[in-house]
């Protein structure tokens, strides 16, 4: 019921509409009750008393009716449709938007196809039960409600043996939807995994031809596939008992027309054929809405399982946001970010930081070097605020970034991550997102500085040229070189740089090098790197081990100490890989 009530909201923003469809349901269904004491009328006051002068009365009577029922269901259709896509839209929006706000840690635990198919499969169950159920229930009802009434109003011993089935229908339908709850919250989950493997597989594409794993795609594809097949079995096989006990039980209803009805056509004068056939409809009219009422449960019972896993992302707590009264952003020329004894664990792991102290001087490029997983990226993540410390502060000019407006922070810094991402789209559009209102000539500015208005150039369209979903039309040195463009674009006053040449040969590094020195000047720059070539020049290298600094200093310093950083640069400056015959 709390998801119900919740997902009403979204109807309630849409009441004129939504009461309209209401309306017009419980018109077709007045019009629908109608219809059978019409049909008694013909045969009791027309064709018992073998009067036919108004017998085509009777019949456009009833044509009239059947005519304003469906001309209602017309309108109702449509106005219907209106308000299910606007709430849809609204959900899945509201979805989306929060999908947006959720820090990074939140997707370094899901699968994105799983997440996907919350936003469309979820919402469009959750919304579709609700609007199609509220409809449905209420006409199903008033239907029920009225019927009776004209049944007891017909001849009341009838009218008790037609509803006494009613209570058992009910009763099971209720039960069948409570003991498939459960199975529908295991179909949704086995939907999402699949979604999320297709997902994979889309993206992966390339290294599923290159590794020959079609076959191993195949069998996890079709594992996966049989797996939500058993789980939604299970759930639709309570159905398969539950609908023709359904159907059997209502039968009765129909079974004490024929017989009452015909004894008391027999020993009754009051009782004539036109109250049978009229009872006989009513019947078969009244355990429609019964079972509309049932499948409703059954569609409730799935329809929860979608709604709690939407609810899920929609109430998931933003570990990271903005403060409700945020310092604005240094305006200084120059940043300096400090790290003041912090330190930081993910989830369900061992600290990445410990009590790590570190200066960023303004307008100066500082190295972090080190082993995998020393902690290098995570100091970048903590600078950009994707997650908090969770021991002491890292301040920008003096100010806690936690202080700060989140947009505000990130607009102000640069990053080039080592897995450049770029939009579905073209160059110039990609480029754009740095600064929508750049002028063709800074564009090219930045494609020169990053080494990247060579290959450009040569593509077809220039800066207008489709590079595909992420990129794909382009290598992984030419996605690196515009995700690097992006940033001179943008021209911020900090910069990362996460492992910015690790996709790059050597002659691109050289020039991407030249960047760097440009980039450089009345910047702080911040740059990951495993290849110490691209930090000789950096004012202060840092060496990290285990989330804690082992060596500082500059190249000279570091090679003349012979401690880490000189083994290193030894190790890379003198490797030359064995030739393979």
């Amino acid at each position: 019921m709390n998801v119900i009530w919740r997902v009403s909201a979204y109807l309630f923003r849409y009441r004129v509409l939504f009461v309209l469809t209401l309306v017009l349901a419980v018109g077709m269904t007045l019009l629908a009750i109608a219809v059978p004491r019409v049909i008694q009328w013909i045969f009791n006051d027309m064709i018992a008393a073998g009067d036919y002068r108004d017998l085509w009365l009777g019949v456009a009577l009833m044509v009239a009716l059947y005519a304003g029922r469906e001309l209602c269901n017309c309108f109702r259709i449509r106005i219907n449709n209106t308000v299910e896509q606007k709430v849809l839209l609204d959900l899945r929006g509201d979805l989306h938007d929060k999908l947006l706000h959720l820090p990074v840690g939140f997707y370094d635990r899901r699968k994105s196809g799983e997440i996907a198919s919350r936003v469309i499969e979820d919402v469009q169950a959750v919304e579709r039960a609700l609007l199609d159920g509220t409809e449905q229930g209420l006409t199903a009802v008033l239907m029920i409600v009225g019927i009776i009434t004209m049944l007891f109003m017909m001849e009341p011993m009838l009218a008790w043996l037609v509803i006494a089935p009613m209570p058992v229908l009910l009763v099971l339908g209720w039960l069948h939807a409570r003991a498939t709850r459960r199975y529908w919250k295991t179909v949704r989950e086995a939907a999402g995994e699949l979604n999320s493997l297709l997902v994979e597989d889309i993206q992966g594409n390339r290294l599923i031809h290159s590794f020959a794993l079609k076959d191993r795609e195949r069998r996890r594809f079709r594992e996966q596939a049989e797996r939500l097949r058993d789980r939604t079995l299970k759930a639709m096989f309570r159905w398969s008992l539950h609908s023709p006990a359904s159907n059997f039980i209502s039968s009765l209803g129909t079974v004490a027309v024929v017989g009452m009805g015909g004894y008391l056509m027999i020993s009754a004068d009051h009782f004539k054929l036109g109250d049978v056939v009229a009872f006989f409809f009513y019947a078969a009219m009244l355990y429609e809405p019964i079972g509309r009422i049932n499948n409703l449960n059954h569609m409730l019972a799935a329809a929860a399982a979608s709604g709690r896993r939407v609810f899920e992302i929609l109430d998931h707590p933003l570990d990271v946001q903005s403060p409700p009264d945020p310092k604005p952003f240094p305006s200084d020329p120059l940043l300096e970010a400090r790290f003041e004894n912090i330190s930081f664990a993910y989830p369900d792991r061992d600290e990445v930081i410990e009590e790590l102290d570190l200066t960023l001087p303004a307008g100066r490029m500082t190295a972090l070097v080190g082993h995998t997983g020393a902690g290098k990226s995570t100091i970048a993540n903590l600078l950009l605020r994707y997650y908090d410390v969770t021991q002491g502060a890292v301040r920008i000019n003096g100010i806690d970034v936690r202080e700060m407006d989140l947009t505000d922070l990130r607009r102000q810094i640069g990053y080039v991550a080592q897995d450049p991402f770029l939009f579905d789209g073209t160059v110039e559009e990609n480029l754009r997102l740095a600064r929508p209102d750049a002028s063709l000539d800074e564009i090219e500015g930045a494609l020169r500085g990053a080494c990247a208005w060579e290959f450009v150039a040569q593509l077809p369209g220039g800066i207008a040229a489709s590079i595909g979903e992420k990129g794909i039309r382009l290598s992984m040195g030419e996605k690196q070189r515009l995700t690097i463009a992006r940033v001179l674009l943008k021209n911020p006053r900090m910069v990362i740089l996460d492992e910015a040449t690790a996709s790059v040969d050597t002659a691109t590094e050289r020039g991407i090098q030249e960047a760097l020195d440009n980039l450089m000047r009345d910047r702080t720059l911040l740059v990951i790197a495993h290849r110490l070539s691209t930090v000789r020049k950096a004012d202060q290298i840092v060496v990290l081990d285990h989330g804690r600094i082992v060596e500082r200093g500059d190249h000279t310093q570091l090679c003349e100490s012979g401690g880490p950083y000189a083994a290193l640069w030894r190790y890379q400056h003198d490797f030359i890989p064995e030739r393979v015959n």
